[in-house]
């Protein structure tokens, strides 16, 4: 028999904060497709990110436990980071083809510094969908990062959906990772949203008892 009182772990209102919040998320994948430019998806997924605090503040006002709920909220922003990577790299490693890609447009990003896309059109002429993001050889923030230019070839992992944007093979390898963390980030998510929803000590109905009656054994009256 539960003792009076004990508080499930499990719980309807963590439950509506992790929907909130795994939503979040899968739009956060949005990242990861060619719908998305990768240079603009910033301003967005800010947008998207913050409002998910706003609708799960929402929900019960005001939040039982706003410290829980806060850092589940900060917790939903590497979901949605995980949530790109896993979803460009399970489509390009399930059903991406290797192809002999040539530069058919190199464009500037809109991001601070220099960062290049490249548009590639395959061994047919067809346009690849999407832009390559990183030329072999770049790495994140160097400055003297090699550069290709219209013309050059280039080896690359296209997805025939055109859903994803293609990749170098080896950050498709390197990609995979993201897989790995996925699982762990959702059940961190989880916990903090169950905690979050779990109702504070003095929200805990009390019996009642009219004024100038006491019960000894602490039971409400029978009437």
């Amino acid at each position: 028999m539960r003792p009076r009182g004990r508080r499930r772990f499990l719980n309807r209102l963590g439950a509506r904060y992790l929907l909130v919040f795994g939503v979040t998320g899968a739009i956060g994948a949005l990242a990861g497709t060619t719908w998305v430019r990768a240079d603009a998806v910033a301003v967005p997924g800010t947008v998207v990110w913050c409002g998910a605090l706003l609708v799960a503040g929402l929900v019960v006002t005001p939040p039982p436990r706003i410290v829980v709920l806060s850092a589940a909220w900060l917790v939903t922003a590497f979901l949605m980071y995980v949530a790109t990577g896993t979803l460009w790299s399970a489509v390009l490693t399930q059903r991406g083809e290797r192809v002999v890609a040539t530069v058919i447009d190199v464009r500037d990003g809109s991001e601070r510094g220099r960062h290049l896309y490249y548009t590639l059109a395959d061994q047919h002429d067809r346009r690849i969908p999407g832009e390559l993001g990183m030329w072999p050889g770049s790495s994140v923030g160097a400055a003297d990062n090699p550069e290709g230019s219209v013309g050059q070839r280039v080896v690359v992992v296209r997805d025939p959906g055109g859903l994803v944007d293609p990749r170098l093979p080896e950050d498709v390898a390197t990609g995979q990772g993201s897989l790995i963390l996925l699982p762990g980030v959702v059940g961190i998510l989880a916990v903090l949203c169950m905690l979050a929803g779990r109702p504070r000590p003095d929200d805990t109905p009390q019996p009642w008892n009219p004024a100038g009656r006491e019960d000894p054994a602490g039971a409400p009256p029978t009437w």
